[in-house]
Order: C-alpha cells, then sequence, then structure tokens
C-alpha cells in the first residue's frame, strides 16, 4: 500500500514537472490567450454593470459586452497616455530632484561628520561606469514592445472567444457527447466563472478605492504627479503582497528627492501604508473575503511559482491561475485531497 502511494506521489510529481516544463516553452502562445479569457470574465461583469444602468437594460447581452469591451479599451489607452505623459514630465524633474538630492546627502553626510563630499558628478560617473544605461534602455524599450504585441494578441483572442461564448455550451454538450458528462464539466466551468468573475470584480472595485484614497494623500501632501502615482499604486495591487509595497516605495522616494527632507517622506510612508492597512484588512475583507479559497500560503507560494514561469505577467495571473486548477482538482476523487490542502478553511463548494 505504501509503495502504491509512493508511485502515485513520484507520478503526479512528473506530470507537474512537464506541465509545468510546458507551460513555460508554451508562454508566449498560453499567456494572450489566457489573458484572454480573464479578460472576458471582466467584460462579462462590466456588461452586467452595464445592464442595471436604466435605458440601457434593453440591450442585448452581446451588445453589452461589445460596448464594455469599447469602454474597457478606451480607459486603457487613456491610461496608456496618460501614464507616458507623467512618466517625460518626471524625466523633465529628474535635474532638479538631483539638486535636491544631492542637497540631502550633504547635509546628512555632514551630521556624521564627513568632511570630504564627493562632487556630483565623480557619483554620476561612478553609476554611469557601473551600469550599462544604453541596454537597460534597449531592454525597456523591447519590454514595451513584446508588451504591445501580448495585448495586440490578447484583444483578438478577446473578440473571437466573444463570438463563440454563447454557443460553447452547446459545443461542449455534442463534443461530449454523454449528457452527464458534459453537464459536469459546464457546472465546473460555471463554479470557475463565479468564482474568477467575483474575485476580478471586487479586487477591482478595491483597487479603484485604494487608488482614490492614496490620491486624495498624495495630493494634501503636495507630491507631484498625485494621479501617476495613484493610478500605479492601484495597478500593482493587484499583485499580491509585493505589489503594495512596491507601490508606495515609489512616490514616497519621489517625495524624498522633491521636498529635500526626510520629514516629508516619512509623513508619505505613514500614510500611504495606513491607507494600504485600512484597504488590506478592514475593506478587503469585507468586500472581497477569500472568494477564491486559497490558503496565504497557496498564495505566496503560487506567486512564486508563476513569477518564475512567466515573470511580471504570471504574478498578476497567479491567483485566478491557482484557483482554477484548484477547483478542477477539488473535481477528481483522486486529486480532491490536495484540493483540500490547498484552501484556506479546508472546506470546498
Amino acid at each position: 500500500m505504501l509503495l502504491f502511494n509512493v508511485t502515485k506521489l513520484a507520478s503526479g510529481l512528473i506530470v507537474a514537472v512537464v506541465i509545468g516544463w510546458l507551460l513555460v516553452l508554451g508562454k508566449s502562445i498560453l499567456l494572450p490567450v489566457l489573458l484572454g479569457i480573464i479578460g472576458i470574465y471582466i467584460l462579462d461583469s462590466t456588461a452586467s454593470t452595464i445592464g442595471r444602468v436604466p435605458g440601457l437594460r434593453h440591450i442585448p447581452r452581446r451588445g453589452r459586452r461589445l460596448l464594455a469591451l469599447l469602454a474597457i479599451f478606451l480607459t486603457l489607452v487613456l491610461i496608456g497616455v496618460f501614464l507616458e505623459a507623467n512618466a517625460q514630465a518626471v524625466a523633465q524633474n529628474i535635474p532638479r530632484y538631483q539638486t535636491n538630492l544631492k542637497a540631502l546627502i550633504d547635509s546628512a553626510m555632514a551630521m556624521l561628520g564627513v568632511k570630504k563630499l564627493p562632487d556630483w558628478s565623480t557619483i554620476e560617473q561612478t553609476i554611469a561606469g557601473k551600469f550599462d544605461i544604453l541596454g537597460f534602455v534597449q531592454g525597456t524599450l523591447s519590454t514595451v514592445q513584446g508588451f504591445g504585441t501580448v495585448m495586440l494578441m490578447t484583444i483578438l483572442y478577446i473578440v473571437f472567444i466573444l463570438s463563440d461564448l454563447d454557443d460553447m455550451p452547446e459545443k461542449v454538450r455534442k463534443a461530449l457527447g454523454d449528457a452527464e458528462t458534459a453537464d459536469r464539466s459546464l457546472q465546473i466551468v460555471a463554479q470557475i466563472n463565479q468564482k474568477i468573475g467575483s474575485y476580478l470584480s471586487a479586487k477591482t472595485l478595491i483597487n479603484v478605492i485604494l487608488a482614490v484614497i492614496s490620491y486624495v494623500i498624495m495630493l494634501l501632501l503636495g507630491i507631484e504627479f498625485a494621479m501617476f502615482w495613484a493610478i500605479l499604486i492601484g495597478l500593482l495591487n493587484y499583485i499580491p503582497y509585493l505589489g503594495s509595497i512596491v507601490g508606495v516605495l515609489f512616490p514616497v522616494m519621489l517625495s524624498l528627492v522633491q521636498f529635500g527632507g526626510i520629514w516629508h517622506a516619512g509623513v508619505a510612508l505613514i500614510a500611504l501604508m495606513a491607507a494600504q492597512l485600512f484597504v488590506g484588512n478592514f475593506l478587503e475583507p469585507r468586500l472581497v473575503g477569500n472568494s477564491v479559497n486559497l490558503s496565504g500560503f497557496m498564495v505566496l507560494f503560487s506567486l512564486t511559482i508563476w513569477t518564475a514561469m512567466w515573470g511580471l505577467a504570471g504574478t498578476i495571473l497567479a491567483i485566478p491561475l491557482t484557483a482554477v486548477v484548484m477547483i478542477i482538482l477539488s473535481q477528481i476523487h483522486s486529486t480532491r485531497p490536495l484540493a483540500i490542502l490547498m484552501s484556506e478553511s479546508g472546506e470546498l463548494d
């Protein structure tokens, strides 16, 4: 019996390794498809919201989806243009920030009793010698180009998936033949749709609230480009744990070089972290709860695995994809114990 269990475990590990290897190799093909599917969940939630608006309820669901697609596309374009314009404005202010940073360093060195201070041009030359700036710029441009290609493919997949979406249940029934198997498969898909859809909708609402609160805080503190940083904080909050930390660091670092003093940066850090704690520990549990029913360990572990395989995209998709895996495992008798271990409460729907 023990030998049988060990064999099953070894077989499962081999299958997992092979699947992981295929996911890494197929990243360029699978990533736009999965992003397209995630996009469909967001579209469906947006279409449902449009259906609750007076005067728009009579529009067929397919029409509401197209309206949602257009609205989301225009929103992304506007955000992209806004972020690009603000990034250029930040770059134009770099000389002023350098002057403030130099004054801050000089003051700190004087307080520490360091008499011979390095010249700023020497510091710049040292930094330039340590880092390949041209290589960094080329790498960044390559990343942006690759991101644009993925987004274009994602939009195309969304359009074609939308065209087949209403006919998909009937196709599944005909493909599987057996009515019981088909109904069970459609129930699993419906469960996945419900969990992922509710998670993404609630998480998006939470991120918008966090962005608004952060914007008000930065506006009151006089931090430049407050809207830019607020949008960035909201977007980064899709990444569990790390996103909230990284999102706060950017405006705090800017306030340090903008005002040339630690006091402003300290106040910004405390206020923005307080906003993160309020949203993460008070608001999010009430609006989102743990809608995907994943344990804290599983969230962190999935974040590590998907990031290692797919980079930033894997970081963002880690929670939805792991939730899908858990739902599928819970429907198979031999793998249901694994799903129970992955869950937060030990209870499966």
